[in-house]
């Protein structure tokens, strides 16, 4: 979403239960909010969703919104609990109005509608999936807020940080927001909160679990136009009551998104501008030439498969074919079949290794190798940092499998730890980063019995975080990468061989058996 570059529409929703005193001031900021808007090609309407006011509420919206020209449509929903008819509106919004993105504002004027065009703007800027008008904030203010509430909301994001593992938020029980539609649809559908505050609380931990960005904006959060009831110590006992169960859910989904942290890369506004590779293509083509060019580290990695690469060894995802060279270089007994299926790889892996008699290259993929009557033949099969680039990475083990003759070998390197995954690899089109024990549950559910399962690269760890996960930087230069493989790697190899494997590292290596 770029603002300029095409209309968009945003849909506020305001939740009412007898606020008619306060909705005139209210609806005359957002239709300043939206006047300001206008230039950048921003259009607001009104959703209220009214919980059965008795005042005219509904009545006064109406008048004001046609004599202002919001447009409006109203939703009733008598006898609803204040979150519950949030959630109603967001979701009757996404449904039938299909808007690029949603508001939410408290009816009672504590909100400053006027400065939703620096909330719009920053969701715009940072692809953000929910942008928080923020009290808290650098640059927030809550002018006439008692102590004792200032101190309990502040608690709040503390608490929900800890028990979520999503720090860093500051205001996350308000209701001052701009959300994306898609937000809405995932977040929404399977609440765990029970309570007002636990609802909000809980919209920016999952959200920020399934990989969202949340941003805050600093705002004046201003006394009110009307009363309010005041925060009880029921309120508070029902906040506290949520937060375990706002954890295991979340907790949850973090569990769902590292099997597939393609898709949740995809969803972070620092990311997912980025083009990922295709099932047809690989969308890190440059990145794919300079690590072929980083000798050291290709060494070790082929070092960690001795002494099982004599024989037919087959290949999958050959790449430009660095890993295919080095193995017939230093294994005269070693014949190579390199499969690589996509297109924009395979000619320049075809020309890398059409002076290497020992290394056939193949534009298929295991499963069409193997149909094509190739079970059984292979002595040793490898995946170099390519089984996170394979959706179901069990199936294609036990095509492995198949592939693999009995007491024959397999070979795996990948990228290791999910806390890594950063601009790299979403870019290279990688579904995961490996968990130890993952990585070892789906070798063996694969048929394998595993020989040794260990970490590579301890002191890749800290650059790679701050290049990819921290600056996101969305290439890997040559002179980055010859300096790492220049450095880093002999430092690396030999504390290796003085200390043995490390107890974490950048890459997980799987050296497995097919039994006999």
């Amino acid at each position: 979403m770029t603002v300029g570059a095409s209309d968009l529409r945003g849909t506020v929703v305001l939740v009412t239960a007898n606020d008619a005193p306060s909705l005139p001031p209210v609806l005359a900021e957002i239709h300043e909010a939206a006047t300001v808007l206008a230039p950048s090609g921003i259009e607001l309407d009104l959703l209220l969703v009214d919980r059965g006011s008795t005042d005219g509420s509904v009545g006064t919206a109406r008048a004001v919104a046609t004599r202002l020209g919001i447009p409006i449509e109203v939703v009733h929903a008598p006898d609803v609990e204040g979150w519950a008819a949030a959630s109603l509106g967001l979701h009757h919004a996404v449904a039938g109005r299909t808007p690029d993105l949603l508001v939410t504002l408290d009816p009672d004027g504590h909100h400053d509608a006027r400065q939703l065009p620096d909330l719009i703007r920053r969701f715009v800027a940072r692809g953000s999936g929910i942008t928080i008008g923020s009290r808290w904030t650098r640059g927030g203010a809550a002018p006439g807020t008692p102590l004792a509430r200032r101190v309990l909301s502040r608690i709040a994001g503390t608490l929900v940080g800890r028990f979520t593992g999503t720090p860093g938020t500051r205001d996350v029980t308000t209701s001052f927001r701009v959300i994306r539609p898609d937000v809405v649809s995932l977040v929404g559908g399977d609440r765990a909160a029970a309570g007002y505050y636990g609802f909000f609380a809980e919209f920016v931990a999952v959200a920020r679990a399934l990989g969202f960005t949340i941003d805050e904006v600093p705002i004046t959060f201003r006394p009110r136009y009307s009363g309010v009831d005041a925060l009880t110590g029921g309120d508070l006992v029902e906040f506290a009551r949520d937060l375990p169960r706002i954890r295991r859910r979340v907790l949850r989904v973090r569990s769902e998104m590292r099997d597939d942290q393609t898709v949740w890369a995809a969803r972070s506004g620092r990311t997912r501008s980025q083009a990922a590779s295709t099932d047809a293509e690989f969308g890190a083509l440059e990145e794919l030439g300079t690590l072929g060019d980083a000798v050291r580290f290709t060494d070790w990695i082929v070092e960690q498969f001795e002494p099982h690469l004599d024989g037919e060894v087959l290949e999958v995802g050959a790449g430009l074919g660095a890993v295919a060279r080095r193995v017939v270089e230093h294994h005269p007994g070693a014949r190579v079949t390199a499969l690589e299926p996509a297109t924009n790889v395979f000619d320049r892996l075809a020309a890398l290794t059409a002076d290497q008699p020992r290394v056939h290259a193949h534009r298929v993929t295991s499963a069409q190798w193997l149909a094509d009557g190739n079970a059984g033949r292979a002595s040793t099969v490898l995946y170099v940092n390519v089984l996170e680039h394979v959706h179901d990475d069990l199936a294609e083990l036990r095509t492995a499998f198949e592939l693999l003759r009995p007491g024959g070998t397999l070979g795996v390197f990948v990228p290791a730890l999910p806390r890594l995954y950063g601009s790299l690899d979403h870019k290279s089109g990688h579904y995961r980063r490996y968990r130890r024990d993952r990585l070892e549950r789906v070798v063996t559910d694969a048929g394998f019995e595993i020989e040794r399962i260990d970490h590579l690269d301890v002191l890749g760890v800290v650059p790679y975080w701050l290049l990819y996960r921290m600056l996101d930087r969305d290439r890997l230069d040559r002179t980055t990468s010859g300096l790492y493989d220049r450095v880093l790697v002999p430092i690396g190899r030999v504390m290796n061989r003085w200390f043995g494997p490390p107890p974490i590292g950048k890459n997980l290596v799987v050296v497995a058996r097919r039994p006999d």
